[in-house]
């Protein structure tokens, strides 16, 4: 049966049936507009960047018990408006997923007493990330990018000053024990969440990973593990 995974759980654990399969626009790429006086038209650079898409789903419900339907619907709310896990996916799609930035609910229909739909709108980035992108991994020393550019979380182990160098660019950090350099948010920090900026020194962009090969390696006696966050269109 056709489901949906949000919040750690199924629409049917929580009791509710999707009744179609959505339609999921394609995100718009987001551009810079440049006028040059003298020239016809205008020009447009490309930002290297998405805007956020918006899912509709429309979920139905029932409940056997006509005096139990309002707690029942409280529940379903409970779970759609409560994000404590932000990940959205679709049983016919099972290992990719969407991040979803807030989710709105529309006015709930009652058909009969024990019957009720309603319809959820997620907000969602414009990418779709792999599963297996979210996982802590290793890296080896040419890595395969499967979809278009991302972002990941980088994780060092070792001690002292160390060069991470990724496809030519360098970075250079001050390691004490473990660092965490996150390219998406631009931060870097420590385990116990002590922030480290200062630690290093380069550009967070040249650690973006390019769709297809990539070189990656760092300095003799440290440890470099990605969460990757692999992404496509």
């Amino acid at each position: 049966m056709y489901d949906i995974q949000f919040n750690g759980r199924t629409g049917t654990a929580v009791g509710v049936i999707v009744q179609n399969r959505p339609n999921i626009p394609a995100p718009e790429k987001i551009y810079d507009a440049i006028e040059i006086p003298g020239k016809d038209g205008i020009l447009y650079r490309d930002t290297g960047t998405v805007e956020d898409i918006r899912i509709e789903v429309a979920l139905a419900f029932r409940e056997k018990d006509p005096g139990k339907w309002a707690q029942k619907l409280r529940s379903v709310k409970e779970w759609l408006l409560s994000v404590s896990n932000n990940k959205l996916s679709f049983t016919d799609d099972p290992d990719y997923f969407y991040k979803i930035k807030r989710v709105t609910v529309g006015t709930t229909e009652r058909y009969v007493k024990r019957q009720g739909k309603l319809i959820a709108a997620f907000y969602c980035e414009g990418y779709m990330y792999l599963q297996s992108g979210a996982r802590e991994q290793q890296l080896s020393a040419l890595l395969n990018n499967p979809g278009t550019r991302c972002m990941p979380i980088y994780k060092i182990s070792g001690n002292g000053m160390c060069t991470i160098t990724i496809n030519g660019k360098q970075i250079k950090a001050n390691i004490g024990q473990n660092l965490t350099i996150d390219t998406e948010r631009k931060l870097a920090y420590r385990t116990d969440g002590t922030m480290q900026n200062t630690s290093i020194s380069g550009n967070y962009e040249d650690m973006v990973l390019n769709p297809g090969k990539n070189s990656v390696s760092i300095t003799s006696g440290f440890t470099l593990t990605a969460i990757p966050n692999w992404r496509c269109y």
